[in-house]
């Protein structure tokens, strides 16, 4: 089903005619990291309100999180018609959240990665200027804007100086949860993710398989 409550408040939340107002408080994307802990039983603490999950009571050994990089509301409505999205609304529950602020690649990826906020991580644009260097960087593939190849920043600075220094899977680690992540292989590994990667299990991949015979058993 689709939570009606969620789409109508995050629909009001604006700044303008062209801006939303993230909702850190509520029905944001920042929240995820907290929503992850809150299924897995580490806190009591749910940062959303309680209607974004069917089973709010409920605690699970296993958590999947499929991200899909600029996947916005406006290409869910598009494609909500499709077999994957019909068997989410029957047999789940879909939430309309607001994105950070703002809205951008690096931010949000580094947000899953650490469990950190833009404001917190640092990390908060595809390219911006990075005093430490003086000059303006292109932090996921750790290169001077404007650079083609990777790591140029290699010979001027240490990345653990810009990247932030704790992840989301070290705290998951400590708490005796091993995590997974499955990412394509022409970005991993990188200088980016073997920092914000950390504490977890890395699976490249060139492909995904078409059919169910061919899968990876995670214990």
């Amino acid at each position: 089903m689709i939570n009606k409550k969620s789409i109508e408040t995050v629909d009001k939340s604006n700044l303008n005619q062209y801006f939303k107002k993230p909702l850190y408080e509520s029905y944001c994307f920042s929240n995820i990291n907290n929503i992850i802990e809150y299924n897995l039983g580490l806190t009591n603490n749910l940062q959303c309100p309680n209607d974004i999950l069917i089973y709010p009571d409920k605690k699970y050994k296993k958590v999947i999180l499929f991200f899909i990089d600029g996947f916005g509301w406006r290409f869910f409505e598009k494609f909500s018609q499709s077999i994957f999205f019909k068997f989410a609304e029957k047999n789940g529950l879909i939430n309309k959240f607001t994105s950070q602020f703002p809205s951008t690649t690096s931010a949000h990826v580094t947000k899953i990665h650490t469990g950190l906020t833009v404001g917190e991580s640092g990390v908060f644009e595809w390219n911006y200027y990075e005093p430490k260097v003086d000059a303006i960087i292109t932090p996921l593939i750790f290169s001077f804007v404007g650079d083609k190849k990777r790591d140029t920043l290699k010979n001027h600075i240490d990345p653990k100086k810009i990247f932030p220094k704790k992840t989301f899977y070290q705290h998951l680690k400590k708490n005796g949860i091993k995590s997974y992540i499955f990412q394509h292989i022409e970005y991993t590994p990188s200088t980016y993710s073997n920092i914000v990667f950390k504490g977890a299990n890395i699976i490249p991949y060139k492909t995904l398989p078409r059919s169910h015979h061919k899968f990876i058993r995670i214990n």
